[in-house]
């Protein structure tokens, strides 16, 4: 009878922590700071833009393609908060560096910076 209690813990503890595991993402995707709460994008203008605050939700998109992101777009402009900045088409509103909008543009040179970063780290 006590084995039986003790998997049963278990399991609800395994189950537990699983039910908790997206919530703990979308936590973990939130701005840290008050600054950037107050000064995030609004839903209007992510309905505009059909911002995303995770690219890979824009896959049905016809102008979404695999690897691009805020991140990596020229109107993204990093701030000091690790994976937020601002965006010149939201208005210079902060958006997660991992979104996505349909005003997105490759910037070649933050593309190149990611690579020779990359290149550092392996050698």
């Amino acid at each position: 009878m006590k084995e039986n209690n003790s998997r049963r813990s278990f399991l609800k503890l395994a189950f537990g922590t699983l039910a908790l595991a997206p919530l703990a993402r979308v936590l973990a995707a939130m701005p840290k700071t008050q600054k950037i709460k107050d000064k995030m994008i609004n839903e209007k203008t992510a309905k505009k833009l059909n911002y995303v605050d995770v690219a890979s939700k824009a896959k049905d998109h016809k102008k979404y393609k695999k690897g691009s992101n805020c991140g990596n777009c020229k109107f993204y402009k990093e701030s000091k908060e690790k994976g937020w900045g601002k965006c010149s088409m939201a208005g210079n509103k902060y958006v997660a560096s991992e979104g996505w909008c349909k005003s997105y543009r490759l910037d070649k040179k933050k593309v190149k910076k990611e690579v020779k970063k990359e290149v550092k780290k392996k050698g």
